[in-house]
């Protein structure tokens, strides 16, 4: 299927003004997330973030907007009067967005819920439940929140009572009704297998809600898409598809001249010999990792044992496999089946993260070029408009900020879609 309506997405130039549906953030990043919704029509009025440095890179981004840098869970009364400050009218969207580091499959504790690891960030767990003090405040007419999948089944303590998340929410929102399910972007054209736990709760006052519940709908875009075409529903958008349709300039690690390109965020981190060497023996096109290559780099004895770091002929370290050395000893580095692997050129992307430059993370590697994914390429997987503004973090050279907020994200195509699908239902048309 074309990628053609992503592409343009990218290419849209920033509406000359917001629509006139309010909307508050919480857990804003830099507002990629946000942009979505207001590209759709919802105009932010207050959004709230910690990081300094993430909230002043939004700011440039959101002039209209007061931006509190701070912390949600301390602040509730200030976020309703910075509100309440701004306007009059009542607050149609909340949008939450956490972060999600104690959950997330990416965290080494991952399935070990209850770790000493995991149970020091279940406060950063429950964030997700801060919508709920802020609800009571400003009364949205929808409150939707992202995170990763595992938060549908997370247990967590909240105001005296341990139980599900999303149990909590529904208790926490009495008001409301409570939508729940996981949600893979792209079902939605997007380039990127990324999925999320997507709830978005409506309050029970909104004249549509009946109908949605009598048709057993979600409150979100049906899919356009799906894995394997079926019934005229257009496959996934692979990243082969993707990338030939972009033509991004060609890159390569092996120097740092080679790994940079013309855009001022397309440019890769360049390698060493063993490391570059353990990326240009993976053959293009293949989605292998370089634990399989099996050709001594010394001597080109082949094939040499999956598992074992040296040659069987030469007794040469296997350089092109990722190896330390210990007390003088090589040893192969220990990792996921995923890591210092290919992406598969005939799917989409796999999820971009906060550490998309880390050759050794989960399918980071270019499907054919010996290189991770530049920082533009990420933020178009992410489909962030091209004229967001980077400036501040260019001009600061924090680039690892830049991925960071790009892997942070949800994709601002999927938010635009779904902004424009309860800029609808708001409007009584369905």
């Amino acid at each position: 299927m074309s990628s053609q309506a992503v592409k343009e997405f990218l290419e849209k130039t920033r509406p000359e003004s917001t629509g006139d549906r309010t909307a508050v953030s919480l857990f804003s990043g830099a507002g990629l997330s946000d942009l979505g919704y207001e590209m759709a029509g919802f105009q932010f009025v207050v959004q709230v973030e910690v990081d300094e440095r993430r909230a002043a890179i939004g700011a440039d981004n959101f002039p209209e907007s007061t931006w509190i840098p701070d912390d949600v869970c301390t602040n509730h009364e200030e976020i309703a009067e910075a509100y309440r400050a701004a306007t009059s009218d009542p607050l149609d969207l909340l949008v939450a967005t956490p972060p999600c580091q104690g959950m997330s499959s990416s965290n080494p504790s991952r399935g070990k819920r209850r770790t000493s690891k995991a149970e020091a960030l279940e406060e950063k767990n429950r964030l997700i439940l801060e919508v709920i003090p802020i609800a009571e405040l400003l009364k949205p007419k929808i409150i939707v929140a992202e995170n990763v999948r595992q938060v549908l089944t997370l247990e967590v303590e909240y105001d005296g009572t341990r139980g599900q998340i999303v149990d909590l929410l529904r208790d926490g929102l009495s008001d409301y009704q409570v939508f729940a399910d996981v949600v893979n972007v792209a079902d939605y054209g997007i380039p990127q297998i990324r999925r999320r736990a997507f709830v978005v709760a409506v309050h029970k006052e909104e004249q549509w809600l009946e109908s949605a519940t009598l048709q057993n709908v979600n409150p979100w875009p049906s899919p356009t898409h799906s894995e394997l075409s079926n019934n005229g529903v257009p496959r996934w958008v692979s990243i082969q598809e993707w990338f030939k349709s972009m033509q991004y300039e060609h890159l390569n690690a092996k120097s740092k001249d080679t790994a940079r390109g013309k855009h001022p965020l397309h440019y890769v981190p360049a390698y060493a010999s063993d490391r570059y060497l353990q990326v240009s023996e993976i053959p293009a096109h293949s989605g292998q990792s370089a634990y399989e290559n099996d050709t001594c780099p010394s001597c080109r004895h082949s094939p040499v044992e999956l598992g074992t770091v040296s040659c069987p002929k030469c007794s040469g370290v296997m350089r092109n496999r990722p190896y330390v050395e210990r007390d003088g000893q090589p040893s192969l580095i220990k990792g996921f089946k995923s890591s210092y692997r290919r992406m598969s050129p005939n799917r989409p992307a796999y999820t971009v993260t906060t550490n998309s430059s880390h050759v050794g993370s989960d399918f980071k590697i270019h499907p054919w070029e010996n290189r991770v994914l530049s920082i533009l390429e990420c933020a178009d997987l992410q489909t962030v408009p091209r004229f967001y503004d980077w400036t501040r973090a260019q001009e600061d050279r924090t680039f690892y900020l830049i991925r960071n907020l790009i892997g942070e994200a949800f994709p601002t195509y999927f938010t635009y879609l779904h902004g424009r699908f309860l800029d609808n239902l708001l409007a009584g048309q369905g």
